[in-house]
Formats: C-alpha cells, structure tokens, sequence
C-alpha cells in the first residue's frame, strides 16, 4: 500500500515538472518568435531613416544649384583601408562617367578625380594619392599654392612665401587654375606651419575634411 503511493506521488510529481518545462519552453519560443521581428523593423526604419536623409541631402544640392549635373555612386572598394589613394565605385561608362570627372562628398568636400573608367565601374584617384597635384587658394590671405597627395593622413602645400600672413586654421580651397577642377571646392584647413631660413616658401600641411569620412557614397560631376 506504501509503495503504491509513492508510485503515485513521483508520478504526480513527473508531471509537475513536464508542465514547467514545456510552459518555459513556449514562453521563451513566444518571447524569440515575438522580439525577432521588432528587432528587424528596427533595422529596416532605421535605413529607410537614413535612405530619406540622404535623399534630402542629395536634393538640397541640386535646388541650391551648386552642381548642376551629377550622379551618386555607391564604394565598392578602397585601397588601403585608412585614407585611401584609390578609391572604386559601382558606375562606369555606361552611367555616363568619364575620365578626370571630379569626385566629392555631399557636403562638396573634394575626394579626387576619375582615373580610370570600364563598363560598370570606376577607379577613382583620392587627394591622398601620390599623383595629386591640385592648385589651391588660402581663405585668408587669397595666395594661391599646390597641394600635393602622398603624405597620408594630410597634405602639403607649397609653394607659399615665407612672409605669408597665413595661419593654422585657414581653409584652403581649389583655386580653378587646375586643369580638372572648377573653383571652389572645400579641400581642408591648415594644422601646421614651419619656415625653413633656407627655403623662399612655408612648409605647410592641410588637414583634408575628408580626413575622416565614411567611404559609403560619392558623387561625381565634371
């Protein structure tokens, strides 16, 4: 009769505890099935957020009329990772692009030049690049210099009087003496001035505004 009855109370017991199990295991199946899709609509709003910010962005340029003729293009390489000197993106000649058309951001922040064009895509060569020679003009003084590519993370001008008023902070911008770009593109500002008693010109280096951009999209104009 006893052991009848303990029979009894494990079985009960059994039962209880299948009950909990499987009442923890729908709950957790619910809570995962429940949360993934919120989850998930979190990550598309938030593109479809950035997507519209960047239609705006790109809308704003063309009302404002600073570029009248222009094409968005998305990177799809960089070389290297960290201020890159080349940079390729997904549209070629057939969207229409050609060699030496000038590259920037939406904030008109020059990046470089065309380089090279095949069918579907594009080399671009950076303002990082070694092969950058761009004539420039300092926001302050209005002297007109050169900008040279291959010292990464800035840029060297020169060719600036050694009596120049100029000053850490100016902004330098292309003059529209360059064969390739019009004026007025914003390049960076100056973070260091030396003078060389042996040297006719400032030795000067420019911090790109593009120092740390995001290589994701860049438009193209010529």
């Amino acid at each position: 009769m006893l052991w009848r009855f303990r029979r009894e109370v494990i079985f009960f017991l059994m039962l209880l505890s299948s009950y909990f199990v499987e009442k923890n295991s729908l709950k957790r199946n619910f809570s995962d099935s429940d949360t993934k899709p919120v989850k998930e609509n979190l990550i598309n709003y938030e593109e479809i957020i950035q997507e519209n910010k960047r239609l705006r962005e790109l809308l704003e340029l063309k009302e404002k009329k600073l570029i009248p003729n222009f094409k968005v293009a998305e990177v799809i390489a960089v070389k290297p990772h960290i201020f890159p000197a080349e940079i390729f993106i997904n549209k070629g000649k057939k969207d229409g692009i050609l060699e030496n058309n000038i590259v920037f951001t939406k904030d008109i922040f020059l990046i470089g030049r065309v380089e090279e064009v095949n069918d579907s895509y594009s080399k671009v060569i950076s303002i990082f690049n070694k092969k950058t020679k761009i004539s420039v003009i300092i926001s302050s003084t209005r002297e007109v210099g050169i900008i040279e590519g291959g010292y990464a993370p800035f840029l060297l001008m020169k060719y600036i009087p050694y009596d120049s008023k100029v000053k850490i902070g100016d902004e330098v911008y292309t003059s529209g003496f360059s064969e390739y770009y019009h004026s007025g593109l914003k390049i960076g500002k100056i973070v260091k001035i030396s003078r060389d008693k042996n040297s006719l010109f400032l030795n000067i280096l420019v911090k790109p505004y593009i120092y740390s951009y995001s290589f994701k999209e860049v438009i193209i104009a010529k």
